[in-house]
């Protein structure tokens, strides 16, 4: 069964990932940081994550995750638990400015929740500059994970800690024998602030290509650290998945080596056109609508990385193109077309079924199972009725895969809207329909139905049925 927050908010979607406003090369590694960055290059002199909140809330965004700590070590918070912060970025409000607190404040005015990248494996300035004892190196990153999860902090309350990384940035006894340290870790977290959740290898939200919630482990809302496990229809526990999406400045291709795709700010985006900054490549509102229907569209957190420019605002462009794409999906998706509400019944033939009014066409259907009962349907079909016949003819076939769901082609990296779907319906699913419902061509419909073609367990419930019409300014 999900858990009740994640069944309370309104659209689980997107995850906006700010990684750290510097965008320089290890060209500034400098003596006594050295091999790390030197602290003085951070300055954004701009800084205003209100802005970065009225881009995000415009895209329709319900987390934003930042940058706190990489494995760098630099924390964007003045930490008592390492002198390399912001505290040491003298260029930058004399070395008193708070960032993560900036940021805190400002997600709570527009009502977006706070989620923080934030890896205690690694932290090359405590390892390699500080040369720390294993034994203090654990202590300083719990400190600093106590100083952003206590009660009363103003870096809180915290919504997401998003773990990667495990590489070799940490003392020598670390770097192998590190499972019952991270385990201490999220008992920690546990702790401080049982609401808090973990991703998206481990913990309480995994990442997946599928559009499937169980799989065996480890329970979520534990101490368990061990990674998440192959989901299946089996599966004891419910787990929220997350996709990646695309990043904010891709090459051509999505990654090339003459323009590779950029987790920080880099005008070459703007066709070396800071200002006015065209797009080029995938990075436009077409290509995020086509992401979220293959990521939200597939039940899952929708993981999108839009760095800020190294002034600390959101560019002028990216800001604009995000607006574009909000738009474009609330005005495809919010409302439809023709719809029906709650269903529910053994699975068969026609669960949930639309009457189509006169005219009308549509380009997309919605199916959102209700997950208050978990998750129940293990493949499922739609069909539609011709004007004028009684004949039901398909109109989204059922996925092929195995009985297990094991065997279907997953979701790649960076998905571009025509990539091949699991049997699973979910939170949410988005389907196009592979007859023509749209335009001179468009067939005339009468009605739409739902079929179940094979069930985890019955009955099967559904909470919505929905046909949409695409509505872009593109086309």
């Amino acid at each position: 069964m999900p858990p009740e927050s994640y069944l309370d908010a309104e659209n689980p979607t997107y995850h906006n990932c700010v990684a750290s406003v510097t965008g320089l090369s290890h060209d500034n590694q400098t003596a006594g940081y050295w091999p790390c960055l030197s602290p003085k290059i951070f300055n954004p002199v701009n800084l205003n994550p209100d802005q970065w909140m009225e881009a995000s809330a415009a895209l329709g965004m319900k987390e934003i995750c930042i940058t706190a700590k990489h494995q760098g070590g630099f924390t964007l918070w003045p930490s008592k638990f390492t002198p390399y912060g912001v505290q040491a970025a003298t260029n930058f409000q004399g070395g008193k400015g708070d960032p993560l607190k900036q940021f805190v404040a400002a997600a709570k005015r527009w009502n977006i929740k706070v989620c923080y990248y934030f890896n205690p494996l690694d932290d090359g300035y405590l390892a390699q500059v500080a040369n720390v004892t294993a034994e203090t190196f654990m202590a300083k990153e719990k400190g600093m994970l106590t100083e952003l999860l206590s009660d009363g902090s103003p870096y809180g309350p915290v919504h997401r800690l998003w773990f990667d990384g495990a590489g070799s940035q940490r003392p020598a006894g670390l770097l192998k024998n590190y499972s019952e340290y991270y385990d201490s870790c999220f008992q920690l977290i546990r702790t401080l602030s049982p609401q808090t959740l973990i991703s998206p290898y481990r913990g309480d939200v995994c990442m997946s290509t599928g559009s499937l919630y169980t799989n065996s482990g480890p329970a979520p809302n534990s101490s368990d650290s061990s990674g998440c496990g192959a989901f299946s229809e089996e599966g004891k526990y419910f787990h929220p998945t997350e996709m990646h999406g695309i990043t904010m400045q891709e090459g051509p291709d999505g990654n090339t080596d003459a323009q590779p795709t950029y987790w920080f700010w880099h005008p070459w985006a703007c066709a070396k056109n800071i200002t006015g900054c065209p797009w080029i490549g995938h990075a436009n509102a077409s290509r995020i609508f086509d992401s979220y229907i293959v990521t939200v569209g597939r039940g899952a957190v929708l993981n999108m990385n839009i760095p800020p420019e190294r002034t600390g605002r959101m560019n002028v462009s990216v800001a604009g193109v995000m607006a574009e794409a909000g738009k474009a999906i609330n005005d495809t998706f919010k409302q439809s077309v023709a719809a029906v509400g709650s269903a529910s019944g053994q699975c068969t033939d026609g669960v949930a079924e639309i009457t189509v009014p006169a005219g009308v066409q549509f380009d997309y259907i919605m199916t959102m199972e209700d997950l208050v009962h978990g998750q129940r349907f293990g493949n499922y079909s739609i069909d539609f009725q011709q004007v004028g016949s009684s004949t039901w003819e398909t109109l989204v076939p059922p996925a092929n895969v195995s009985v297990s769901g094991s065997k279907s082609k997953g979701l790649q990296d960076r998905p571009d809207g025509h990539d091949p779907r699991d049997s699973h319906i979910g939170h949410k699913r988005i389907d196009l329909p592979v007859v023509a419902t749209s335009g001179p061509a468009a067939v005339a419909i009468a009605k739409v139905r739902l079929n179940c073609l094979r069930a985890i367990e019955e009955p099967v419930y559904v909470r919505s049925f929905s046909l949409h019409k695409k509505t872009v300014p593109w086309e």
